[in-house]
């Protein structure tokens, strides 16, 4: 299952993506049509075989290992039929 992720922490900001990054989590995806790749908004992940369920256990963990606060965390599964992006540029 696909699944795509946003959220608001209160620090650390980099070390929390590339934890996750590390459990397999994506900033972009790649394109179709006209965008090479697809550039997520800069708190926005997407996991292709994680359950919206197991990347809220995943964000928590990350939080609970870096001492840092979740404020706010959204997670659904992703719909590769359904959707509209902007490309973005690359980080």
């Amino acid at each position: 299952m696909e699944s795509i992720i946003t959220y608001d922490i209160s620090e650390k900001h980099t070390e929390f993506k590339n934890e996750m990054k590390k459990l397999g989590y994506k900033d972009r995806i790649k394109g179709i049509k006209n965008c090479e790749w697809i550039y997520f908004p800069n708190t926005t992940l997407y996991h292709a075989t994680k359950s919206p369920h197991n990347a809220n256990e995943d964000a928590l963990e990350i939080c609970r290992k870096l001492n840092i606060k979740l404020e706010r965390y959204f997670s659904t599964t992703w719909n590769r039929d359904n959707w509209w992006a902007m490309c973005g540029d690359s980080f």
